[in-house]
């Protein structure tokens, strides 16, 4: 007797469900086809437009007296100058302790990529802090302070 009871369990709980072959979309619900991309909505539109043009190049700069602390070469204040040509962005600065970068700068705050005697350098604006490596865990800064 219990095992015809449990047969016929066995058989209603199966009853209600599907073969297991149907088709679901993402949302839970069947579809004749397989295109999960059915609700996604409209193209979101046309190209953004041209492009914003030509890099914006750098800022001209003229500082002929300025205050420079150098940390790299003699770990001296100095007076020295700053100057960068927009004409094509290169940058060059007289530390005032017979030192001397040179290097490229870049957007409206000349941020500097270049070199200060043997060492490559960077800074993210001139007047700034410029970043030198000296070694291969080690570098050293020369402070522009933009002022006299």
């Amino acid at each position: 007797m219990r095992l015809a009871i449990l047969a016929a369990l066995a058989l209603s709980a199966c009853a209600g469900y599907t073969p297991g072959n149907e088709q679901f979309t993402y949302d839970g619900g069947p579809s004749a086809t397989a295109d999960a991309g059915r609700d996604a909505g409209t193209d979101a539109g046309t190209d953004g437009g041209t492009d914003a043009g030509q890099d914006g190049g750098c800022t001209a700069l003229s500082l002929n007296t300025t205050s420079i602390f150098d940390d790299c070469f003699l770990h001296i204040a100095a007076t020295g100058s700053v100057s960068v040509d927009p004409s094509n962005c290169i940058a060059n600065i007289n530390t005032g302790t017979g030192y001397f970068c040179t290097g490229r700068a870049a957007g409206p705050h000349d941020a500097f990529d270049g070199g200060c005697s043997n060492f490559a350098c960077i800074s993210s604006s001139l007047p700034g802090t410029i970043l030198c490596v000296t070694g291969a865990t080690t570098s050293c800064s020369i402070i522009v302070d933009g002022g006299p």
